[in-house]
């Protein structure tokens, strides 16, 4: 009986809402493939060898930046734009896959200095460019089928490259070459083949090789946005390697125990930004701000909330990702899921910015943001030692917040005639709420009886409220 019941629910969703259920399965089921995957390497491989591996993923990040010129963004903006999606993906993909040949000439002219740069063998460092490249033009391919809530296709390849990919790595670390190359070639194969058997099918559907006006429009969107994501990827590792440098690895591994509950936040945003990202532009396009300015409002909500469980329940995430030795660092919950929630807030301000093409302020407000991330860093993990370093991170992603809704709101005079298209009170209020929510959520979650009626009475309105909030969830995507 309850098996119908939830069927019936099922089908009652709404498609971007099936389509954010679907990618949350998909992440869910990527991030379980490697965490069953990854004792294997780390048991066989030697420090060294994996090692390498580390290397290798933190070089891989640096050229995605490089090499994908941005063109996920891009394909986006595109899709809103032009009628004919096909083309716009199969051009992007072209020029993708160029761009992965070109920097590869480049590497084979230049292999012996590259190599010594990045620290990695010369096949390592072929590979991880092809890997790179093969990758983005799946990721193209993947928006393309979230653009239009085709989720169906979209998860089932992500799960089969992921599944067939770490398959493939241990088979070859453990009868082929206990190795660095063992667990990382075999990989990088397979999403060459994935991304060129997507890239066929592409051209089955529409033969476009080359078109002049997007692949200028991609040059000249890509190319401006570069600073602006390496601003991000900044952000994301500085906090890190700035802990290393000025206190210990011992504070490392305890930042980044904290740091893994992110992975948790990340798996839930990235699937409502499998939906909710197309659909920002599409009403952009249509003009129905006032609804888009709804959605925001509602998603926004929804967020705070989980982030509030997240917050609350802190101590028992950590006790799960480290175990007791790892106890302290659940003091720092608090401070970077407040900075999740901003590092999310600022995407409803800067997608405007990229919808009316104005580039320039997305790479001043992240350029800044990084540079002061940094300042801040220097000074307050030197004061007090690496726990500041989510403070700095919350401040700093509340300010890269501010600053793109100020350039939020310059688009809007600019293009718009100052038309509202969020709710930017109900937006501070949240906010507001949130940020007193997680101060005093980190007093409350010391005392385990108020947590726990806190949580009682939080299940038991649900409950109550059931109806109310399964129309808000069906009514948010």
């Amino acid at each position: 009986m309850m098996f119908y019941l939830l069927k019936d629910r099922y089908h009652m969703l709404s498609l971007p809402l099936k389509s954010s259920f679907w990618f949350m399965v998909c992440n869910f089921t990527q991030k379980c493939i490697s965490m069953v995957t990854t004792p294997v390497f780390t048991r066989i491989l030697s420090e060294e060898e994996y090692g390498i591996c580390g290397i290798y993923s933190s070089w891989s990040m640096v050229f995605e930046i490089i090499v994908s010129l941005c063109l996920g963004s891009c394909a986006m903006v595109l899709y809103t734009k032009l009628d004919d999606k096909e083309r716009v993906l199969s051009s992007l993909t072209s020029l993708q896959l160029i761009l992965g040949a070109v920097w590869s000439i480049v590497f084979l002219i230049a292999h012996t200095w590259l190599a010594k740069m990045l620290d990695m063998s010369g096949p390592l460092c072929m590979a991880m460019i092809l890997s790179v490249a093969s990758s983005q033009a799946i990721y193209l391919w993947m928006g393309y089928k979230r653009y239009l809530y085709e989720y169906k296709g979209s998860v089932l390849v992500t799960i089969v490259v992921t599944l067939v990919s770490n398959v493939a790595s241990v088979l070859s670390v453990l009868f082929i070459s206990k190795s660095a190359a063992g667990r990382l070639l075999p990989a990088a194969f397979v999403n060459v083949v994935a991304a060129l058997a997507l890239y066929a099918w592409d051209l089955r559907e529409c033969f476009a090789l080359f078109d002049a006006h997007i692949w200028k429009f991609a040059f000249s969107f890509g190319i401006p946005l570069i600073p602006h994501a390496v601003s991000q990827f900044v952000l994301s590792v500085s906090d890190r390697l700035m802990i290393n440098y000025m206190c210990s690895t011992r504070d490392v591994a305890m930042y980044s125990v904290a740091g893994s509950v992110g992975a948790v936040i990340s798996m839930f945003t990235a699937s409502v930004n499998a939906s909710f990202s197309p659909y920002q532009y599409q009403q952009i396009k249509n003009k129905c701000y006032e609804q888009l300015g709804k959605k925001a409002d509602q998603v926004m909500f929804i967020l705070a909330v989980i982030l509030c469980g997240i917050m609350l329940f802190g101590y028992e995430i950590t006790m799960i990702f480290g175990g007791k030795k790892y106890e302290e660092s659940a003091q720092m919950i608090v401070p970077l899921c407040l900075g999740a929630y901003f590092g999310y807030l600022f995407q409803l301000f800067s997608r405007v910015q990229e919808y009316f093409l104005h580039k320039a302020t997305l790479a001043i407000a992240s350029t800044l943001c990084a540079v002061v991330n940094i300042a801040m860093n220097f000074v307050f993990i030197g004061l007090y030692g690496y726990r500041a370093a989510a403070y700095t991170t919350f401040v700093c992603y509340m300010a890269f917040c501010l600053l793109h809704f100020g350039f939020y709101k310059r688009v809007l005079r600019i293009e718009l005639d100052g038309a509202r298209i969020y709710h930017a009170r109900r937006l501070a209020a949240l906010s507001g709420c949130l940020i007193a929510a997680g101060f005093l959520i980190g007093w409350v979650s010391k005392v385990r009886t108020v947590k726990y009626f806190v949580t009682a009475a939080f299940i038991f309105g649900c409950v109550i409220n059931r109806k109310k909030l399964w129309v808000l969830l069906q009514d948010s995507f």
